[in-house]
């Protein structure tokens, strides 16, 4: 026998909950943004245990999710509805159809569910969502609409019909879900499972009472997933405890529904003190007490869920909100059971799952899975939560608070849910750029070093009767065509953040080369098993006065840049045209000024998933210094501008969605390159080593104020350079 208990009595409800079609939303979006919500939030408080302002907050309200209450009508004249479309369809044969509501039952539970946030009386797990009234009472309370197999069939049908995503069912029997076996409910009950199933496989999520009779199993509907297999997935059954969270003297336990149960609020047994505070059908509000008031809390937190994740299933909705329900604070009314006192066997006895939490289920369970190959549920999706994608190194801080700021998608490897994201939950936008060494350098000789390697590792002047040939070589192609210029002080500048250590040479002819004007075009090779050509460029100098010379460089050639994302070394040979000037000009027979400014543009190019791209990005670096000579050592100190992107764009792939199939849609994000001068102090030492005036080697010290922390040291360097 089913039935639905008068005003004054509660039922056992539990709500069935679907999957979320984006559509219409409800009536409390045009309250002012002003007014104080915090009294009707706290009038219920149900609200709080289940974390449901804070989803709410976070603009998960059930909006466009459709929610079925399958009851005694909802009263849809209450203030806590006005403004609302209330939709259904009244099975029951009422003379006031489903917007009226003679029991008060199927107000009190829809409001749970989705009482309007106003400011007034109290408002909804899920305020936004789309109600249906499914009336399957007549006017006296009598379930006629749930009287026949036939009868159920037709009111889930509906639930296909009307595209619903969440079903709250009030209704049950007072038998336990052992009372009868799998072949006789199939005889029973053969055209409501089949309705159900197929309900469940267009994507609806059903939620149901355990029953208020106190027994140690759900009741039998609610319960039916224990005999009826198929229907457990997309199925959850609920008991309740009230505003302590302990168990009622009135709720069923979950028993051999453990595995598909779980615990909201649902009142005390002290009903006028400790009952949920609801609306009533007659536009005022009472306190009930029930697993009728326990239900609509787990359909709330269904409606939320799918509203933050549309692309899931029902079944994977039902597995998120069961595993993220916890013991914790639980306790039983008969010898106490708490987490730590009884086993969990005996906890998933009483509480299923445990109690529900809208925060939890919506939230990151497991890691954040970064895709890379276009699909969600793949074993190559980079683990963010352990370790962040990589930035350009060389951007300014500003820049890199830019890229933090853009957003994109990360998945739950828990089920494959989608959460949208600031980009520097994913990529490390707090590392400072790399810096490079600045230091003294060897010339005209082959060398071995211990410690910290400068850039530029051979400078020769080769001379013969008609031109003057420059030979060097550095790991550094962008400031190697000036090094003929600057000789041992070629390392006196910052290297471009990015770039990759990559042996370059390079042979300069001195076609015009006098004291007062030197002019020497150069070209830039690379050698492996043939040699590479990769560069060429044009030396100049002019010395107008004695000890004062300028200096010009003007290269375009192509160097090794890394530009990885997934990876901290994706490597890319990428032309570059660069630009240098210099002053080199002597102060007294100790003293000397230097000053060095290189400005370069890097060729364009279009980033991908696991790389970055840039477009009319130019990087620039700057050194100014005084240098001392003490007899045969040199000391130079002064600031430098490292080697940074000024100004350009970077751009990268991100993923942006998902859909059903779980096929990952990217956006092309680019970030506009901000400049900042961010500038910091060095000082440098080259000792020669002699022996009886033999020279054998040299030993250079660096160490480098870091321009973004002034009072951390940036680099150091120590290099023993020996003449072989």
């Amino acid at each position: 026998m089913f039935y639905f208990l008068n005003k004054k009595q509660i039922i056992a409800f539990l709500g069935i909950s679907g999957l979320m079609v984006l559509s219409g939303c409800g009536g409390s979006g045009t309250t002012p943004v002003s007014v104080d919500y915090a009294p009707e939030l706290s009038a219920q408080y149900g609200l709080s245990l289940i974390g449901a302002g804070t989803i709410n907050d976070a603009g998960f309200t059930g909006s466009g999710i459709k929610v079925a209450v399958v009851d005694s009508g909802i009263d849809s004249s209450h203030s806590e509805f006005s403004g609302r479309t209330i939709y259904g369809t009244d099975f029951g044969g009422s003379t006031n159809g489903y917007a009226g509501d003679d029991n008060g039952h199927g107000t009190h539970v829809a409001s749970i569910i989705g009482a309007n946030k106003d400011a007034v009386g109290i408002r909804g797990v899920a305020y936004d969502a789309t109600l249906y009234s499914y009336r399957v009472a007549n006017d006296s309370g009598t379930l006629s609409g749930l009287n026949s197999d036939s009868k159920k069939a037709t009111v889930f049908n509906q639930h296909v019909t009307d595209n619903i995503r969440v079903s709250n069912n009030s209704w049950g029997s007072s038998a336990t879900a052992t009372s009868y076996s799998e072949a006789t409910l199939r005889w029973l009950y053969p055209n409501t499972i089949s309705a159900l199933r197929s309900a469940q496989q267009n994507g609806t999520v059903f939620v149901f009472s355990a029953g208020n009779d106190g027994k140690n199993n759900a009741q039998l509907i609610g319960g039916l997933p224990y005999r009826i297999t198929e229907l457990a997935n997309e199925w959850l059954t609920v008991v309740a405890v009230g505003s302590n969270l302990q168990e009622t003297d009135y709720t069923s336990r979950c028993g051999v529904a453990a595995d598909f149960c779980v615990t909201a609020p649902g009142g005390g047994d002290d009903q006028s003190a400790d009952g949920i505070y609801a609306a009533q059908a007659n536009g005022t509000y009472v306190r009930y007490s029930g697993t009728s008031m326990a239900a609509p809390h787990v359909s709330g937190v269904v409606a939320t869920t799918m509203q933050q994740f549309p692309s899931l299933t029902a079944a994977q909705i039902v597995t998120r909100v069961k595993d993220t329900a916890t013991y914790v604070g639980l306790k039983g009314n008969i010898i106490g059971c708490t987490v730590s006192t009884c086993t969990t066997a005996q906890m998933e006895a009483i509480f299923g799952h445990g109690l529900v939490s809208s925060a939890a289920s919506t939230s990151m369970i497991s890691s954040a899975g970064y895709s890379i190959d276009g699909k969600v549920y793949s074993g190559n999706n980079l683990n963010v939560s352990a370790k962040k994608l990589y930035v350009v190194s060389g951007l300014s801080t500003s820049t890199r608070e830019a890229i933090g700021r853009a957003r994109t998608v990360v998945f739950d490897s828990f089920d494959g849910a989608t959460f949208n994201v600031p980009a520097r939950k994913v990529f490390d936008t707090s590392s400072h750029p790399k810096l490079s060494i600045i230091g003294y350098n060897m010339n005209g000789i082959q060398s071995a070093s211990l410690g910290s390697k400068h850039s530029f590792y051979a400078i020769d002047n080769v001379k013969s009767s008609d031109f003057d040939f420059y030979i060097a070589s550095s790991s550094d192609p962008v400031s190697l065509g000036a090094s003929s210029l600057w000789k041992d002080k070629a390392g006196l500048m910052p290297q471009p953040s990015f770039g990759v250590t990559k042996p370059t040479h390079q042979l300069e002819i001195g076609m015009y080369n006098d004291k007062v004007f030197s002019f020497r075009p150069f070209t830039q090779y690379t050698k492996t098993d043939e040699i590479i050509l990769d560069g060429y460029g044009i030396n100049v100098s002019l010395e107008p006065f004695q000890d004062v010379a300028f200096y010009g460089t003007f290269s375009s050639g192509t160097g090794a840049f890394n530009l990885g994302a997934t990876t901290s070394n994706q490597v890319f040979r990428k032309k570059f045209k660069s630009f240098e000037i210099g002053l080199n000009a002597a102060l007294s027979e100790t003293k000397r000024f230097i000053f060095r400014s290189s400005s370069n543009t890097l060729e364009n190019s279009e980033g991908g998933v696991h790389s970055w791209g840039v477009r009319d990005a130019v990087f620039s670096q700057a050194v100014a210094g005084f240098e001392f000579q003490i007899g045969k050592p040199k000391l130079t100190f002064g600031g430098y501008l490292p080697s940074e992107l000024t100004s350009g764009n970077v751009n990268i792939l991100m993923p942006a969605g998902r859909n059903n199939a779980g096929q990952v849609a990217y956006n092309s994000q680019s970030i506009k390159i901000q400049r900042e001068s961010k500038f910091g102090a060095f000082i440098t030492a080259s000792i020669p080593l002699l022996s009886k005036d033999r020279y054998s080697g040299n030993l250079n010290l660096a160490l480098q104020q870091s321009p973004y922390v002034h009072d951390k040291i940036g680099t150091g360097s120590f290099a023993l350079m020996l003449k072989f």
